[in-house]
C-alpha cells in the first residue's frame, strides 16, 4: 500500500518536474523564437500589459502607433496604405506580418538577452515596449507611392554608401487600419496586396546584363573590339532575336549595354565561359541569403539550384541577358545597382537606423558594412559608363533629368505566354558621386524606358531635391 503511494507521489513529482522545465522552455529559453513565428499570437496578446512601441521613419514621422481606448488598445496606421504590406499588422484575429512580425520582440522590449530579464517578462506588470526608427524618408516612400499608383510592381531606392532603405513600395497595398474588418476583401483582392512584391521574384530581361559584364570582364574580353548586331543571332540551334527584331549594327561593349543589345551579351557572355558567368552572378549575391531585417528569397539562375555549378549551352545563352530561368526581386537588383554605384561594394542593406526605450535611450543602431564586392573599382566604373551612355544616348533616356548626369538601364523581361513583358529600370545619381540607387518594376508593364524609367526618375528627382534643400 504504502510503495504504491511513493509510487504515485513519483510519478506526480517527475510530471510537476517535466511540465515545469517546459513551461520555462518555451516561455522563457524559446521564447523568441515562438514571438517571431507570425501565426503565433502570443506577442498581440502580450500587449494588454505592454504597449507595443511606436514605428517612424528615418525624419520622426510616424508609420505605425498604439493608441488607448476606452474599450482597449489600437494600432493605428496614420499613413494608411503608404507603407503597407511593408509594415505589416498586428491582430488576434490574423497573426501578424511585415515588419510588425519580424520586429515584435523589440516593439515590446522582450529582447533583453539575460535570463533574469527573460523571466521578468514573463511575469512582468505593465509597461512600455521599445520605438523603432526606420530607415526609410516618407517623402521619397510617398513620390513612390504616387508615381506606381495603379501598377502591380515595387520601388526600392537604397543609399548605396551605407546600405540605408530610404523607399520601399509595393502595389497594391492595403489600409492596415482596415485589416481586420476588410480582411476577406484584402484577401481576395486582383494582385495580391498582402503580397510585397518588392521581396517577389521575376525574371530581369536586360538589366541581368549588368551581372554578366563582371563575366565579360574577368575573362578577359577586349571591350573595345566591336561586334555585328543583325537583329538575331543562332547559338546552338537556339534563335535569339532582339526586342522588335531591331538591328543595332556595329556595338562595342558601351554601345551593347546602351542599346540593351542581347545579341552582343550572348555571344560575347557564351564566349566568356559559364564558369565567369556564374561567378560573377555569385559575387553579385545570387544563390546567397541577402542578411535583412526581413526575408528576402534567394536570387536564382535555374529551377534547380540557386547557384548551379554548369549549365547547358541554351539556358546559358539566355541567362546572359536575364531570361531563360533567372529569377530576382527588385530588392535584390536595387542592391546589385547600388554596388555599381558604390565602386563596386555592395553595402549590408539596413531598414532598421535605431532603436530606442520608452526613455528615448538608443539601445542600438545599424552600422555601415560591406556585404558583397562584386566588381573591382575599375570593373564598376566601367559599368557606370555604359549606364551613362545608356541614359544619354540609348534605351535608358526617358529617365534623364535635366542638370544632372544619372546613370541607369532598361529592361524588359519575358515573363511567358503571351503576358505583356515586365517592365524594369535600374539607375543612380548622381553619376560621379551617387546618392541615391532606385530598381523598379512594373509587373507586365511594357517596356523599362516607355513604363519604369518616369518612376524612377521621379523618385530620384525628389530625392537630389531633397538633399539639395538640406544643404
Amino acid at each position: 500500500m504504502i510503495n504504491g503511494i511513493r509510487k504515485i507521489a513519483g510519478i506526480l513529482v517527475f510530471s510537476f518536474i517535466f511540465l515545469s522545465m517546459g513551461l520555462v522552455y518555451w516561455q522563457v529559453v524559446n521564447a523568441d523564437t515562438m514571438l517571431d513565428n507570425p501565426a503565433n499570437r502570443r506577442a498581440v496578446f502580450l500587449e494588454n500589459r505592454i504597449t507595443r512601441g511606436n514605428i517612424f521613419d528615418g525624419n520622426g514621422v510616424i508609420l505605425a502607433q498604439t493608441k488607448k481606448t476606452a474599450s482597449g488598445k489600437i494600432r493605428e496606421y496614420p499613413q494608411g496604405e503608404m507603407f503597407e504590406p511593408l509594415l505589416g499588422y498586428a491582430t488576434v484575429e490574423y497573426g501578424s506580418a511585415g515588419i510588425e512580425a519580424s520586429e515584435a520582440e523589440t516593439l515590446l522590449g522582450m529582447n533583453e538577452n539575460s535570463l533574469v530579464r527573460k523571466i521578468q517578462n514573463t511575469f512582468d506588470l505593465e509597461r512600455p515596449g521599445n520605438d523603432l526608427i526606420l530607415t526609410l524618408d516618407s517623402r521619397l516612400q510617398e513620390v513612390a507611392y504616387q508615381a506606381l499608383q495603379g501598377k502591380s510592381g515595387a520601388v526600392v531606392a537604397l543609399d548605396p554608401r551605407s546600405g540605408n532603405v530610404l523607399a520601399l513600395v509595393s502595389q497594391p497595398s492595403y489600409d492596415g487600419n482596415k485589416i481586420v474588418d476588410e480582411w476577406n476583401k484584402i484577401i481576395n483582392q486582383q494582385g495580391s496586396p498582402l503580397l510585397n512584391h518588392a521581396f517577389s521574384e521575376y525574371p530581369p530581361g536586360s538589366i541581368m546584363k549588368v551581372v554578366t559584364s563582371a563575366a565579360l570582364f574577368r575573362a578577359g574580353l577586349d571591350t573595345t573590339a566591336l561586334y555585328n548586331c543583325k537583329g538575331s543571332t543562332v547559338i546552338n540551334g537556339q534563335t535569339i532575336l532582339e526586342q522588335n527584331d531591331k538591328s543595332h549594327g556595329w556595338v562595342n561593349y558601351d554601345l551593347a549595354l546602351a542599346y540593351s543589345c542581347n545579341d552582343y551579351f550572348a555571344e560575347n557572355g557564351v564566349k566568356s565561359g559559364e564558369n565567369y558567368f556564374l561567378q560573377a552572378a555569385a559575387g553579385f549575391g545570387f544563390g546567397k541569403k541577402i542578411p535583412f531585417d526581413l526575408d528576402v528569397p534567394i536570387s536564382s539562375i535555374t529551377n534547380d539550384k540557386p547557384l548551379p555549378e554548369h549549365l547547358n549551352l541554351n539556358l546559358f545563352a539566355a541567362s546572359t541577358f536575364g531570361q531563360g530561368q533567372v529569377m530576382v526581386s527588385p530588392f535584390h537588383m536595387a542592391l546589385i545597382t547600388a554596388g555599381v554605384a558604390n565602386k563596386g561594394k555592395i553595402m549590408v542593406p539596413h531598414l532598421i537606423d535605431r532603436v530606442l526605450d520608452s526613455k528615448q535611450n538608443i539601445i542600438c543602431n545599424s552600422k555601415p558594412e560591406v556585404w558583397l564586392t562584386p566588381l573591382s573599382v575599375q570593373e564598376a566604373e566601367k559599368v557606370k559608363d555604359a549606364m551613362i551612355l545608356a541614359v544619354n544616348e540609348g534605351t535608358a533616356a526617358p529617365g534623364a533629368i535635366p542638370g544632372v548626369q544619372i546613370a541607369a538601364k532598361t529592361g524588359s523581361a519575358e515573363p511567358g505566354g503571351k503576358r505583356n513583358t515586365h517592365a524594369w529600370y535600374i539607375a543612380f545619381a548622381p553619376a560621379e558621386n551617387p546618392e541615391i540607387a532606385v530598381a523598379v518594376l512594373v509587373e507586365n508593364g511594357g517596356t523599362g524606358g516607355g513604363v519604369a524609367a518616369p518612376i524612377a526618375k521621379a523618385v530620384l528627382k525628389k530625392a537630389l531635391e531633397t538633399k539639395e534643400g538640406e544643404k
